[in-house]
């Protein structure tokens, strides 16, 4: 599925002539002053299907130019009647560069990406990356200017309504990642409902467009569950996401779309059939189709790791994509953007260490 443009699930009904939009978001930008970020899923409950399971990677994904987009990733668009309105991108431009008071990412085919803002951090370029180092008042723990993350713009994202949007996506620390965790359960007011998915690749490395999309095909047999899916090229990092987990134990299957699987020990001591209310995120299990490696060999048995590890912690390297499900037998919870832990509509992965 080629990514729509992110601006337009806005404007159905709409005269041609609001393609100016774009402009008019960056003149937003820089009037606000590019506040922190919120972690917020997307809107909407259903979960997107594709038209087939096929657990490949299909390619890289196109990603064709858009207008500019308001910090929060909102498809909406703020209407002027003048294209003059902000500043744009300079032709020729390529890479990150600041557009008023926003930096974004001008890609070679001239798709601009805003680079989302996070509470506590700041973002600097460096060595043409956009890197987020914290700030003073962080709440994180993490020392004034320590790395805290990077913004990968080539990442794409499944919607609500079935398409695929431009969204790129933010690789962040554990200390942050497990904040963002903590505060998006603290806000959710169904006790069966207190987990979120912290997509577990480390996708800094990645040389070719990040898919992330949604569906129904997870796990194997007639026991096919939701989940999300990160489509990429090559090998990379899977980590720990869970900030509660009792370590994790890695399965080598061979079955299905699970040649191997990832599960918390804790997992095995609660009921298969029914969400654990007090440790539902534990219920989460990490799963692929390609034969998992660790130091450059393949893994061909079982690891039992059963010590707490950090959020972050690498646990294998994964080829061509990883998914996510919600390991709970009958339940069949959907999975879809709104589940994804999020700054705007823009995805969080995590950093391996």
């Amino acid at each position: 599925m080629v990514p729509k443009r992110r601006i337009a699930a806005g404007l159905t009904g709409v005269a041609l002539a609001l393609i100016v939009a774009g402009v008019a978001a960056v003149a937003l930008v820089a009037s606000s002053g590019g506040g922190g970020g919120t972690p917020t899923g997307g809107a909407g409950t259903s979960t997107p299907h594709p038209a087939s399971p096929s657990g490949t990677f299909p390619g890289t994904p196109s990603l064709p130019a858009y207008p500019l987009v308001s910090p929060s990733g909102s498809s909406t668009p703020v209407v002027t009647t003048s294209a003059s309105a902000a500043p744009s991108p300079s032709q020729g431009t390529i890479g990150f560069a600041k557009v008023g008071a926003l930096l974004v990412y001008i890609a070679e085919d001239g798709t601009v990406i805003p680079v989302p803002s996070v509470d506590g951090l700041q973002v600097v370029v460096q060595k043409s990356k956009a890197v987020y180092q914290a700030v003073a008042s962080n709440r994180y723990g993490l020392k004034a200017g320590a790395y805290a993350g990077q913004f990968v713009p080539l990442v794409a994202t499944g919607q609500q309504d079935g398409s695929s949007a431009e969204t790129g996506g933010v690789v962040l620390v554990g200390p942050v990642v497990s904040r963002l965790i903590s505060d998006q359960l603290a806000s959710t007011k169904s006790a069966n409902s207190r987990w979120i998915v912290v997509l577990p690749v480390d996708i800094r490395a990645s040389t070719a467009a990040v898919q992330v999309s949604f569906d129904d095909f997870g796990t194997v047999g007639s026991g096919n569950a939701p989940r999300v899916q990160v489509r990429f090229s090559g090998s990379l990092p899977v980590d720990e996401m869970i900030p509660a987990n009792a370590g994790y134990h890695v399965l080598v299957e061979g079955l299905g779309p699970t040649v191997w699987q990832i599960i918390d020990p804790t997992r095995l001591s609660l009921p298969t059939d029914a969400v654990d209310p007090t440790h539902a995120m534990n219920e989460l299990v990490i799963y692929g189709n390609v034969p998992p490696t660790t130091r450059g060999s393949v893994i061909r048995r079982d690891v039992y790791h059963d010590t707490k590890v950090a959020v972050g912690q690498t646990m294998l390297m994964a080829t061509n994509s990883v998914s996510v499900s919600l390991a709970v037998a009958g339940s069949h919870l959907d999975i879809g953007p709104d589940r994804i832990l999020s700054i705007g509509d823009v995805p969080v992965f995590v950093v391996s260490s």
